[in-house]
């Protein structure tokens, strides 16, 4: 496990096996052999290797995970490489690569260069261990060594192709925008949790080399259940076999600098009112020279005080992340889920001060306007 200092989903491949002179099978995995379905405890499907599939050796597994984008609240960005050989006759294989979390956007796969049609689906049901890790580590200070945090991943769902493999080495690729889950806790920041799955590779003929890289936004804090060595704004590792069931990663945006975001919102929240307490001082002025009274400008004020503490609660959200200027504001879906707990708690215990002070602030205005008025045109 690492920190470093500058939250893709769950994936693995599913293959079903066919060769020319042999009755079609079915594998699952992240390039997992297939197994002969028997009912089992909790009705979890086992079996030896069987089918196409007992030749073919994946050499080298290349995994990059690229998780910049999450500073700018968009999916993240998954690319599994595998160097693939097979040893025996050639075969058709029908791949199903199972990615918990894909997104919509650009996916695209390819065998040996050549651009392959994928027909999105969703996922069937997986062995236990061949499942998203239940947890990824924690991001805490202290006693960080057994901590966890409860991972619940999104949107599961497959990519469906078909390709032919003759005798020999290949390269098989696939690239998809992934969404990861947030876990809210009592930050600023909510907490990215990522993972993919490595128990399904076992299952293959052999499985040689692992390489794994993840790329994360300047100066976030990052977690891993596999030991990775920091190389600037990243994560890399290489691993001989499988080095885990699964890969389980968690990603924060530090918190910014709370004096100097605090200060912004308050300058921020102060110049709005000032320009709520003007128009409210022109209501006043107006109702002066027509000697009505001060209570005439509660509705403006009413309506005005919510709309600041609309445009408020705003500045809230996106402030703290002007102030870290690389990562750029929330935008979309992930807007919604960029408040962490701690955040959302401390804005709404403000909200009811904002509009009590507000309206207060808006009616003294409008009331000193009005006596003003009055006092300049010689009226009681």
């Amino acid at each position: 496990m690492i920190r470093t200092v500058p939250k893709p989903r769950i994936l693995t491949l599913t293959v079903a096996a066919a060769m020319a002179a042999l009755p079609v099978g079915s594998a699952w995995g992240n390039m997992a052999a297939p197994p002969e379905p028997q009912t089992v405890h909790r009705g979890s499907p086992l079996g030896e290797p069987a089918g196409g599939l007992r030749d073919v050796f994946i050499e080298h597994e290349t995994l990059r995970m690229d998780l910049r984008p999450l500073a700018k609240a968009r999916p993240a960005i998954v690319e599994a490489v595998y160097r693939v050989r097979n040893d025996g006759a050639a075969r058709t294989l029908d791949l199903v690569f199972v990615a918990n979390g894909l997104a919509k956007g650009a996916t695209t796969v390819s065998v040996d260069g050549r651009a392959v049609a994928a027909t999105p689906g969703a996922a069937a049901s997986l062995p236990a261990s061949w499942r998203a890790p239940a947890t990824t580590p924690s991001l805490a200070e202290v006693d960080t060594a057994n901590a966890q945090l409860p991972y619940e991943p999104r949107n599961e769902g497959t990519l469906a192709f078909r390709v032919s493999l003759p005798a020999g080495r290949h390269e098989i690729r696939v690239r998809y925008p992934a969404e990861a889950s947030a876990f809210q806790d009592n930050d600023l920041t909510p907490v990215w949790q990522l993972g993919y799955v490595l128990a399904p590779a076992r299952d293959w003929a052999g499985f040689g080399a692992l390489d794994v890289r993840v790329e994360l936004p300047r100066g976030w804090k990052a977690e891993s259940n596999l030991t990775l060595r920091s190389e600037g704004s990243a994560l890399a590792g290489t691993f001989r076999g499988v080095p885990a069931d699964a890969i389980a990663l968690s990603v924060q945006k530090p918190e910014p600098a709370s004096g100097v975001w605090y200060l912004l919102w308050f300058v921020f929240a102060t110049a709005v009112l000032g320009l709520c307490a003007w128009a409210a001082w022109r209501v006043g002025g107006s109702l002066g020279r027509r000697g009505k009274s001060s209570a005439w400008a509660l509705p403006a004020s009413a309506g005005m005080t919510v709309a600041w503490t609309i445009a408020a609660a705003i500045g809230w959200s996106f402030i703290p992340n002007l102030v870290e200027w690389q990562a750029g504001p929330y935008v979309g879906e992930y807007a919604v889920r960029s408040l962490s707990y701690g955040s959302t708690m401390l804005l709404l215990l403000l909200i009811p001060l904002m509009l009590l002070s507000g309206i207060i602030t808006l009616q003294v205005a409008a009331f000193l306007a009005r006596k003003r008025t009055l006092a300049r045109d010689g009226q009681s």
